[in-house]
């Protein structure tokens, strides 16, 4: 079943030492509601580590001079087939047990965001899910056809990988109503898929109380800021 992991990635781990309110109420409230979890913040170095030991050599080699946002993605889709666990942004708020997510049964909690794609920022797994080994290879084959768009490696491609593992085909995001309602009944129907609706960053599978009042947009600036780092869009 799912184990009690929460998987992280972030520059350094002096992370936890912010105040800034997204890891307030963020990942230090995910440590805070959830004491029988472990969760795991891993630097650079242990996200390049890990991909480095799991890839083929010449797969690692197509990834290891890529931004780092990159790497985290495909490290995240690698380290959950293996492992299984949740992972999570660490620009989440949370104000909720994840223990609620457990139904029995239920070995994959898929949500989906805004009707428009599935939530690439929070993925909650049991271990050996044929969709996220599909998504990693999908991932590396589309480097090694020289693909290098952050959006369409990432978000995109577990879309894809995610639509092919349930309907049979890959669908792109932001497909029509229709199309994603019958995404959402073949996954509801599979008996071990739970798929939740997103609004983020407000309304989400693991916050649920809108009244912090806090500008996620400000703040989030603020903290990469804090830690001099730039956007992966570089528009700030």
């Amino acid at each position: 079943m799912i184990p009690k992991t929460v998987h992280m990635a972030w520059k350094d781990k002096s992370i936890l030492e912010s105040t800034n309110p997204l890891v307030v109420e963020g990942v230090k409230r995910v440590i805070e509601l959830n004491p029988n979890w472990q969760v795991t913040i891993y630097d650079d170095a242990e996200v390049d580590d890990y991909l480095k030991e799991q890839l083929e050599p010449q797969h690692y080699e197509l990834i290891q001079d890529k931004h780092i946002v990159q790497k985290t993605d495909l490290w995240r889709l690698v380290k959950l087939f293996i492992e299984g666990g949740v992972y999570m942004d660490i620009d989440r708020f949370c104000d909720t047990n994840f223990d609620n997510l457990l139904e029995e049964g239920v070995k994959w909690v898929l949500p989906i965001c805004r009707n428009y794609d599935f939530s690439h920022d929070f993925m909650m797994t049991a271990p050996k899910n044929p969709a996220y080994r599909y998504a990693a290879s999908l991932y590396v084959q589309r480097l090694i056809e020289g693909h290098d768009n952050i959006y369409f490696l990432g978000p995109q491609t577990y879309m894809n990988a995610v639509t092919k593992a349930i309907c049979g085909e890959m669908i792109d995001p932001d497909p029509e109503a229709e199309v994603f309602e019958r995404i959402k009944q073949q996954a509801s129907t599979s008996g071990f898929i739970k798929v939740y609706d997103e609004k983020p960053p407000y309304d989400t599978v693991i916050y649920k109380n809108g009244a912090l009042k806090l500008d996620w947009e400000t703040e989030k600036r603020n903290l990469y800021k804090e830690f001099g780092l730039k956007h992966w869009t570089g528009d700030w």
